[in-house]
């Protein structure tokens, strides 16, 4: 079976709020789990990176409705291409938000922490691009006005 692998950036629409993040997670748990993908999607708070991987056309279908998804902006293919193996083989879809805080309410995906989770076998050039990703966190202070989006507690 051949096997494909595509990471893609985008920005978030501006109204996103914590609820749309889950409806996100959960449409690609359920989606990618019946189209036999895997992935990780992490969501730095303007910015997703994700990556997918699978059977090529269903990668590529999956991926066409994801630029069609009004909750995103400015999506940017930034990898794709052939894969031997799956680097996310058990997870349907792994979901990570970024930041450094520690104060109340923060979630810290620091880039140490980012490395214990990442797959010992991730490839070089996609370990270099989830480390940088996370570095460029909007959860490092409380967002002002909309509190729905906050890091997970």
């Amino acid at each position: 079976m051949s096997l494909s692998r595509l990471v893609y950036v985008s920005t978030a629409h501006p109204d996103l709020v914590l609820a749309d993040l889950y409806a996100i997670l959960e449409t690609a748990r359920t989606r990618n789990e019946s189209e036999g993908l895997t992935g990780l999607l992490i969501y730095n708070g303007f910015n997703f990176m994700q990556l997918l991987e699978g059977p090529p056309d269903k990668v590529e279908r999956v991926f066409a409705a994801i630029c069609r998804d009004t909750r995103h902006t400015g999506v940017v293919r930034v990898m794709s291409g052939e894969a031997q193996t799956r680097v996310f083989g058990g997870w349907a879809m792994a979901f990570a938000r970024t930041g450094t805080s520690h104060g109340e309410g923060a979630f810290a995906l620091t880039t140490d922490s980012l490395k214990d989770v990442l797959p010992e076998d991730l490839p070089a050039e996609l370990h270099m691009l989830f480390v940088s990703f996370n570095t460029m966190s909007a959860f490092d202070e409380r967002p002002s006005g909309g509190d729905d989006l906050q890091p997970a507690p």
